[in-house]
């Protein structure tokens, strides 16, 4: 918080402030405010004296000359009063202090002009006053205003001295930075700097390293998980791995015992203090030791060995990493990720270190930064060294400060350095997808110059590869589009959309772009399908970001899965953006839940009909279940006698009650949607009595009446049914619900 205003000081400033109002009235009222006047009363205290015969600038003599020092002096007062406000209503603000001592000191030295005034006028105003009166009433009165405030302003002046000077030198430096201030001797320092011709050398930071143990001997010492990521670690850099602790082998994790049982890692057993420990090391050559027994939440936790192994480890000059003590550790272990290559693993890693002060964090970071880049950015690495190897077998992996574009001489040995001129180029200006497909030949025939190394920026370049991506509709209200699914939309070059996806989301697409809709109807759904990836293909291929666009979820009944394995068979890797699904989203758009409380605890999607219109096997009833049928309402017959009929292949498990609520749901989040809500045993009658509004879907189970009216939330509780699908209909066979609830006209349309 910082310096304050004394208390004792803030009560001066409010009653000061009181009094010194009060006197600016009297000023400025005039003669209204003199002994007979109309205001007299409220001047009562200075008219008792009467104070307009102990100063004439109070008085008639000045008010009939027409002197102005005394309206003045009122209009400062007003000034200072407004300061003092002002300190008060900031309380401990850093800043109220300062205000305060402004305050203080005009109300000083304005009183010091109000005594010099008379000092020079040889007491013109006050010198015929009685000795008494003159000193009593006069000078003690007024020479309050001055010693008061100067005492105030001097602790204030003291209190803000010490704040600044406590304050640290570099929190102070840091707020002359801010306000673009300068020292002299910051200055001077600043412009020898601008001087220097090297940077200097910023401390605190340790050296990033990459370390090559290959068939190097190195230790890890512990008992428990990390141990076993260690070992693993340091079996992928090719090092001979060695673990010891003081337990017993069958006391180690399943993972060490298993890779000492392949002989991939040694272990021994060491018992004792630095003495065993050193000789273990040297015995060994030990060149890198890993201690993991000193986590916070480790099994067994041992800080004596850690401090044995550490000592050893620094007298034969080892470095060493002891986890969750940097005072003992040598290095750190940074959060790997290793990218994948074009065969295995590639050559590419990314190591995130915090230095030890933040290692999860660490780890998220490295998560984030593999996230972002391309999949198959190892493989382009890997094809780069390849061209490294190809173009001169023995440079350095160092050897990167070659001028990229400096002319060179296609003679003898400056053959190898044009060669590694064309790996610098490629490896700067190259796509990594163009760099990750580089064949063998192709490489050889760009180094040796039979085939030119066209860079992306120029005509007759490596052709642009399209995507595609399998996009999820929604069930049909353009609001329920997801921001990923419009983003596509915007910025695809070319949609091939479902027959059923609807009108109001084809209305998004620009103008702009190229639109297919698939031919499909009875019969023909096997070759629409086809000639749509076919076209999403050819598309790609040909460069375009094309956008095969589905109505609901792409992998619910919506043949998703089939074309992202074809258009994997054929060199393209769909992306897939999850869309709303009708299966859920259908009922609740017409108040269903799928589950709810007291009435279904079990929601169960599938079809109504299996691939090239196969009859499919529906589930049993479950008084606590909720049944979902997509595409199944053009085959209401076939699917209430699965439901109802006698006990068959077509259903699996107890049949279902001829009474149980179901609904039709047509067209949800549509302006028509509508529902038909009946029974197993009428619906099929109500279905004939409409006309079908397609897409439809069916939903069957207790959760179909669960949230009509009051409410019928006790099915599971032993209600009586009969009577409460009776109450539910209304005696009716059937009832139908249509078009948008009236709030979703608030939501977007377009």
């Amino acid at each position: 918080m910082g310096y304050t205003t004394p208390r004792w000081v803030r009560l001066w400033l409010a009653l000061s402030s009181i009094v010194v109002l009060w006197d600016v009235g009297y000023c400025l009222y005039r003669p209204r405010s003199f002994p007979g006047g109309d205001l007299a009363w409220i001047w009562a205290p200075y008219n008792m004296v009467p104070y307009i015969h102990v100063d004439h600038l109070y008085g008639w003599p000045a008010l009939q000359s027409g002197d102005g020092f005394t309206n003045a002096q009122a209009v400062m007062n007003i000034v200072e009063t407004i300061f003092n406000f002002i300190s008060l209503a900031l309380g401990d603000h850093p800043t109220a202090p300062l205000i305060a001592l402004i305050s203080l000191v005009m109300t000083a030295s304005k009183t010091d002009l109000y005594f010099l005034q008379e000092v020079f006028c040889n007491w013109c105003n006050t010198g015929h006053n009685p000795p008494f009166r003159f000193w009593t009433v006069w000078v003690l009165t007024n020479g309050t205003w001055i010693v008061v405030p100067t005492i105030a302003a001097v602790v204030l002046t003291a209190g803000l001295i010490r704040e600044l000077s406590a304050r640290p030198r570099s929190q102070r430096l840091d707020r002359l930075d801010r306000h673009g201030a300068k020292s002299p001797q910051e200055i001077v320092a600043k412009a020898e700097k601008a001087r220097d011709p090297y940077p200097h050398a910023i401390g605190g930071a340790p050296l990033p390293l990459t370390f090559h143990p290959r068939n190097k001997p190195v230790l890890v010492v512990g008992s428990n998980r990390l141990a076993s990521s260690r070992v693993l670690t340091l079996l992928e850099a090719d090092a001979v791995v060695h673990v010891a602790t003081g337990r017993e082998l069958n006391q180690l994790p399943e993972e060490i015992q298993w890779r000492v049982a392949n002989k991939e890692v040694h272990y021994t057993r060491v018992v004792g203090g630095r003495g065993e420990w050193e000789a273990f090391l040297r015995e060994q050559g030990i060149i890198l030791v890993a201690v993991t027994d000193t986590l916070i939440a480790s099994e067994t936790p041992s800080l004596e060995t850690a401090q044995a192994v550490h000592g050893a480890a620094t007298a034969l000059r080892i470095p060493i990493n002891v986890s969750d003590r940097p005072d003992f550790s040598s290095f750190t272990f940074p959060s790997v990720h290793r990218f994948a290559g074009v065969d295995g693993p590639s050559n590419l890693q990314v190591a995130v270190s915090t230095n030890g002060k933040g290692c999860r964090l660490a780890g998220r970071i490295r998560r984030e930064i593999a996230a972002k880049l391309p999949a198959n950015v190892g493989g382009a690495v890997d094809n780069i060294g390849q061209l490294r190897a190809r173009a001169k077998p023995t440079i350095s992996d160092d050897d990167s400060i070659t001028p990229l574009n400096k002319p060179v001489s296609q003679k003898g040995g400056e053959d190898h350095l044009r060669r590694m001129r064309w790996v610098h180029q490629m490896s700067e200006y190259y796509s990594y997808d163009q760099l990750a497909v580089l064949s063998a030949s192709e490489m050889d025939a760009v180094l040796e110059g039979e085939a030119p190394y066209p860079l992306p920026h120029h005509e007759g370049g490596i052709a642009k590869r399209g995507r595609i991506l399998l996009v999820g509709s929604g069930p049909g209200h353009p609001s329920l589009l997801t921001v990923a699914a419009r983003h596509a939309l915007n910025n695809a070059t070319l949609i091939l959309s479902d027959k059923l996806v609807p009108a109001e989301i084809i209305a998004l697409i620009p103008k702009a772009t190229k639109l297919h809709i698939a031919r499909k109807f009875p019969g023909n759904a096997d070759n629409s399908q086809n000639e749509m990836m076919q076209l999403a293909l050819a598309g790609a291929k040909a460069g375009e970001t094309v956008v095969r666009l589905k109505q609901g979820d792409p992998f619910v009944y919506g043949r998703g899965g089939e074309e992202v394995l074809y258009f994997r068979e054929h060199g393209f890797e769909a992306t897939v953006v999850p869309g709303v699904s009708s299966a859920m989203a259908g009922p609740l758009m017409m108040g269903i839940p799928v589950t709810q409380r007291g009435v279904a605890d079990t929601f169960v999607m599938c079809t109504g009909a299996g691939r090239g219109g196969a009859a499919v096997q529906l589930p049993g009833y479950q008084k606590s279940k909720t049944l979902a049928i997509l595409m199944g309402v053009a085959r209401i017959d076939a699917v209430l006698a699965a439901l109802t009929g006698p006990d068959g292949p077509q259903r699996d498990g107890a049949v279902y009650p001829s009474h149980l609520p179901i609904a039709i749901v047509e067209r949800a989040s549509s302006p028509d949607q509508r529902v038909i809500l009946s029974t197993l045993e009428h619906v099929a009658g109500a279905i004939q009595s409409v006309d079908q509004r397609p897409p439809g879907m069916i939903l069957v189970g207790w959760a179909a009446m669960c949230l009509e009216g009051k409410g019928r939330v006790d099915i599971l509780d032993g209600a009586d049914e009969k009577e409460a699908v009776a109450s539910w209909l209304g005696g009716d066979r059937f009832r139908t619900r249509e078009g948008l609830p009236a709030d979703w006209s608030w939501f977007p349309s377009a």
